[in-house]
């Protein structure tokens, strides 16, 4: 099958994905740093705009990051329904800092009929530490995607 959905996504590597549908992932202005059918990288830039009161990534910007990455790599799968998130599990263990770049990788850990297990590290690119790591599952809906 002729996956248009990769090949689009492929064409913003080195770029930000401008072409995302969500306001919340061109907030974030994440740049395209990998594709593959099963995993993707995204690095974003910590602005001012994303910090807690302490100067660190928020916990929940760090979340939103992973969840928009994990819904990337659930839609280059070129699936015919919607698979909705039902659970994300985030574990938070170094800071990343204003001015400073985290890399979002995600990878598909198991594709069932039902649910896909997708799996996420956040790595401090200045540091090289762990920020965070994610596991998530999306589980079968009804929705026919249109896209």
């Amino acid at each position: 099958m002729d996956n248009q959905r990769l090949k689009h996504l492929q064409s913003f590597i080195g770029k930000h994905f401008t072409g995302s549908p969500s306001p919340f992932a061109r907030w974030l202005n994440g740049k395209v740093i990998s594709v593959e059918e099963k995993s993707v990288e995204f690095q974003f830039l910590v602005r001012k705009d994303m910090t807690n009161p302490v100067g660190m990534l928020h916990g929940g910007v760090i979340s939103g990051m992973i969840d928009d990455c994990v819904g990337v790599n659930f839609f280059i799968l070129a699936l015919e329904y919607f698979y909705p998130t039902v659970n994300l599990n985030v574990e938070f263990f170094s800071p990343a800092s204003e001015g400073e770049t985290v890399i979002v990788k995600t990878q598909v850990i198991k594709q069932g009929k039902t649910i896909i297990n997708i799996k996420a590290d956040v790595i401090n690119e200045n540091t090289k530490k762990l920020v965070a790591q994610a596991t998530s599952n999306l589980v079968v809906s009804n929705i026919k995607m249109s896209i």
